[in-house]
């Protein structure tokens, strides 16, 4: 363990039952919202903001990661299927406010 703190890496004790926790909120979150973006196909624009210049930047980070990857923070974290219904279930929600013309959700 030694050698990862030498090489700059902050080691975290925790069980594995909250690092697949962890890992599924933060991780797979950020590489399936990367590829959804790189879905999109979004490109720069000559009014970016720097919200999205850091998506444009999300998009690029993830993607050149393989999907391999990806799939392996899906497949094997127990937790991510319920991330992903989460994300699901939030966007479902989102939409049908848009739709709906909702004032002031959330």
């Amino acid at each position: 363990l030694r050698w990862w703190s030498e090489q700059g890496c902050r080691m975290v004790d925790m069980t594995c039952e909250l690092h697949d926790e962890c890992a599924a909120g933060s991780q797979f979150v950020t590489h399936l919202t990367g590829r959804v973006l790189a879905r999109l196909g979004l490109r720069p624009t000559p009014i970016n903001t720097k919200g999205f210049d850091s998506l444009l930047q999300l998009v690029e980070n993830t993607c050149k990661d393989s999907f391999d990857l990806f799939f392996a923070l899906y497949k094997y974290n127990p937790n991510s299927a319920q991330q992903l219904k989460d994300i699901e279930d939030a966007m479902g929600e989102l939409s049908k406010e848009l739709r709906d013309g909702l004032a002031g959700g959330g």
